[in-house]
């Protein structure tokens, strides 16, 4: 296997791991504290208040029966050898009733021609996802809090709205692969805005530093998802982004790949849940 086919297949690999924490599974049951790192912070308890209505938000996520149709816009690209980019057009549709889920996407267009392909798979080559609407639960539901600290990381604003930043990392004792990173979280109702994954959480990341080595580089991986649509007090995607990149001796950064899913158009059906907050 040559050099290039290895990295596409890890990379492969480190977005399908990070599909699977997308869903939303949970840890085997535990009975731990939940522990908040609240050094050098003038309210340690913001940040609690905070922390404890994102865990009611993910429960209401978690819980929700949905019905939703959407557009989702995917754009491939790879620089090795022969660069290429691929556009691709689904009408993506999204049912969960009682825990259970489906996924449905109708081809609609690649790369601006029209097209009719229903039940279409993912057609994308060198990354893969599912159900990205299911972040938040593997961060910050009651189950997953007891398994990380938290640091809040200043403010900041996101299309209009204002936002906590908040960093979880996994507490010393968990060793088990977990996708991990800074989160943006709307104050007042714990509500998750944006997603940025820490590189060094995603799978087989030490196979990755282990490449980037032998070439006289650093991995630079990219990945972060983006809740811009709102219905009924939960948040759905409107954007995420995926880039492999390295930086060589001299500073350079070479992007590798790169993949960009934009929801829109949305068309709720079911949005079947309460939101209460003490």
């Amino acid at each position: 296997m040559t050099g290039h086919q290895w990295s596409v297949l890890l990379f492969r690999v480190i977005l399908i791991s990070l599909a699977i924490f997308f869903m939303g599974t949970h840890p085997a049951k535990r009975v731990f504290s939940v522990r908040q790192n609240t050094q050098n912070q003038a309210d340690p308890s913001r940040l609690v208040a905070t922390l404890k209505k994102s865990e009611k938000y993910c429960q209401r996520l978690d819980q929700a029966a949905l019905e939703f149709v959407c557009l989702e816009e995917v754009t491939e690209m790879t620089r090795h050898y022969t660069p290429w980019t691929d556009i691709y057009l689904y009408d993506y549709q999204f049912i969960r009733r009682d825990k259970e889920i489906k996924e449905r996407r109708n081809l609609i267009a690649v790369n601006g021609q029209k097209t009719n392909i229903r039940d279409s798979s993912l057609n994308t080559v060198m990354f893969q996802y599912k159900n990205v609407l299911f972040g938040p639960v593997g961060l910050l539901s009651k189950s997953w809090q007891a398994y990380h600290d938290y640091k809040f990381i200043g403010e900041d604003t996101i299309n209009k709205e204002k936002a906590m930043v908040v960093e979880a990392t996994p507490i010393p004792t968990f060793i088990q692969p977990h996708c991990y990173g800074k989160i943006w979280i709307k104050e007042d109702d714990g509500s998750i805005l944006k997603i940025v994954w820490d590189q060094r959480s995603l799978g087989n990341f030490p196979s990755v530093e282990e490449w980037a080595k032998a070439h006289d580089s650093d991995p630079h991986i990219t990945a972060f998802t983006e809740y811009g649509f709102e219905k009924n007090g939960l948040r759905f995607p409107s954007r995420s982004y995926a880039e492999n990149a390295y930086i060589g001796k001299d500073k350079r950064k070479f992007v590798n790949a790169e993949i960009s899913i934009v929801y829109k158009n949305y068309k709720f059906f079911a949005v079947e849940t309460e939101i209460k907050y003490d």
